[in-house]
């Protein structure tokens, strides 16, 4: 078996597969690390919508990855081992039950498979992550030791929602698969790195995988044959795979389209008078699970009730906390990662500050809260789901890469209602702080004007959809199994075969699906198929 691309879907199908009987090649683009080179692949044309990805100024919690700001669009996507982990900050939730149903105000919407059937995985996922429990709603009040307070927000209108973040056991920062598939002692599993496959070879009937061609930087190629091949490149790399090499499970044109991605906008500001009133409701609550406290992110989402009655798609805000300069634990994060010039003046606002790291030490320790903070201000963002459109696509370009592949083509596309339920949440957000006693935000300009046509949304890098999953093959490219429609042995794991992507960052649900597709290949061997590639030659100069 083969598994293309090393990021969170190919490793987690790996993984699960380790030590078992069938053996498995996973390929991937780039090396072990980050390499220009290797990412430079990434490149895209793009025709859509325009983007700017930075935020406004302020330091929130991934104010240390301001520099991903200055990549293009759509090109923010790592080709090393680790994947999308190399630069995430962790942000995980699961999907909501209304994103799985059909619903008549969102055309093609619908998923093939139940929420419920895609419990067990979702367990087996947040272990994977080192996650807490996968409650994202206000059942996670009962756990919690000291929960959100009940502001009486109408339930009817808004929902308590809350995001976790995957950290990895030995330090604290979030979670690198690149550095989870070390500690992977299996015999089974291979790694072939700086292998990018440029083509998938089928046989005469088009129905079949004969064999994979592979190329890397350095001039070098090769072949590989396998019975079963995982396509699990990312949301734009798998559908380009699958045009340029003649347009496999394209055969009613659905590779690439559908293409969404979670717009994002700021929605309200609090100033630092506010700031204070409004963190003590919204930001971080501690869980203890296990050994460990798990820290949940509270915000709020439209409820479903209310987006079928306004037809309206779901979204949530989150609260990003700006930071003052002079805010005592930034000073004593940064603290030992500088220069001896600069440690003095990060040491005095610490020793400066008594009364706040006091307050922080029995908020984190005895009331598992988030930490105090000196704030400049607190900012709601949102991110939205997206309408399935089969216009927002990708396709082929005219242009090449290095290794000769067509580069892929992004036409992105926002429709007017992801920016209706944007301003319908913020405006609610208003209104019902307004009623329960809380600060009023500032909201957006083009909100306060209600002027849909001047919104300014950024994409999230998290594109998902283009190789959608469903029963027909007239409407999706994958079945319920991640089997593309019509090949035998060609699955697809990843983002990609989302049939909508809800508002939620979507690492979780990728390595829940990946799990279930390991399930079923695993299955599969057992009654009878041979899952065992063999590399025809070893890389060679061309």
């Amino acid at each position: 078996m083969a598994i293309i691309g090393a990021g969170p879907a190919g490793l987690t199908v790996a993984r699960e597969l380790a030590n078992t009987k069938i053996r498995v090649l996973v390929l991937e683009s780039g090396g072990a690390g980050f390499e220009p080179r290797a990412q430079a692949l990434n490149q895209v044309d793009n025709i859509g919508e325009p983007i700017e990805r930075g935020t406004a100024p302020g330091r929130g919690y991934a104010d240390e990855l301001s520099w991903l700001n200055d990549i293009p669009a759509f090109e923010l996507r790592n080709r090393l081992v680790g994947g999308s982990t190399h630069t995430w900050v962790g942000k995980c939730a699961a999907f909501d039950e209304i994103d799985f149903a059909e619903r008549h105000w969102v055309p093609d919407s619908g998923w093939p498979i139940a929420r419920e059937s895609l419990s067990g995985a979702l367990d087996r996922a947040a272990v994977v992550l080192n996650l807490g429990p996968n409650v994202y709603d206000e059942g996670l009040y009962s756990l919690l030791r000291s929960p959100p307070a009940d502001l009486r927000i109408n339930r009817e209108l808004l929902r308590p929602f809350f995001w976790q973040f995957s950290h990895a056991r030995e330090r604290a920062e979030p979670l690198r698969f690149g550095d989870e598939i070390g500690k992977l002692d299996a015999p089974n599993i291979e790694i072939l790195t700086n292998a990018t496959v440029t083509h998938l070879n089928t046989d005469e009937t088009g129905q079949r995988l004969v064999s994979l061609d592979l190329r890397s930087l350095d001039g070098s190629h090769a072949s590989v044959r396998a019975d079963v091949v995982v396509l699990s490149a990312g949301g734009i790399e798998n559908p380009r795979l699958l045009l340029a090499s003649g347009g496999i499970g394209n055969r009613f044109g659905i590779v690439g389209r559908y293409l969404a991605d979670h717009p994002r906008a700021v929605v309200a500001r609090f100033d630092k008078e506010q700031a204070a009133a409004i963190a003590r409701h919204f930001g971080f609550y501690g869980l203890e699970s296990g050994y460990r406290t798990q820290f949940y992110l509270h915000g709020l989402t439209l409820s479903p009730r209310l987006q079928e009655r306004e037809g309206l798609l779901n979204c949530a805000a989150y609260p990003v906390q700006e930071l003052a300069e002079d805010d005592p634990w930034l000073a004593l994060r940064r603290l030992g990662r500088s220069r001896a010039g600069n440690r003095m003046r990060h040491a005095w606002r610490v020793l400066s500050s008594p009364g706040l790291i006091a307050a922080g030490l029995h908020r984190r320790l005895v009331l598992k809260r988030g930490l105090p903070r000196r704030l400049e201000g607190i900012r709601f963002d949102t991110m939205v789901e997206q309408r399935p459109d089969p216009e927002s696509r990708v396709t082929l370009s005219a242009r090449r890469d290095r290794l000769g592949m067509p580069l892929a083509r992004i036409n992105w596309k926002i429709s007017i209602q992801e920016i209706a339920s944007v301003a319908r949440l913020a405006e609610l957000m208003s209104a019902e702080f307004q009623r329960v006693g809380l600060p009023q935000p500032r909201l957006a300009d083009w909100i306060q004007r209600n002027d849909l046509g001047g919104a300014a949304f950024s994409d999230m890098a998290h594109p998902a959809c283009t190789t959608r999953m469903g029963r027909d093959p007239a409407t999706s490219v994958v079945d319920e199994n991640a089997r593309v429609h019509g090949m035998e042995g060609l699955y697809i794991a990843g983002s990609s075969v989302f049939p909508t992507a809800s508002h939620a960052n979507p690492t979780l649900m990728i390595v829940a699906l990946a799990i279930r597709l390991a399930d079923h290949l695993k299955d599969q061997f057992e009654k009878g198929s041979h899952l065992r590639p063999k590399r025809e030659r070893l890389l060679r100069p061309v």
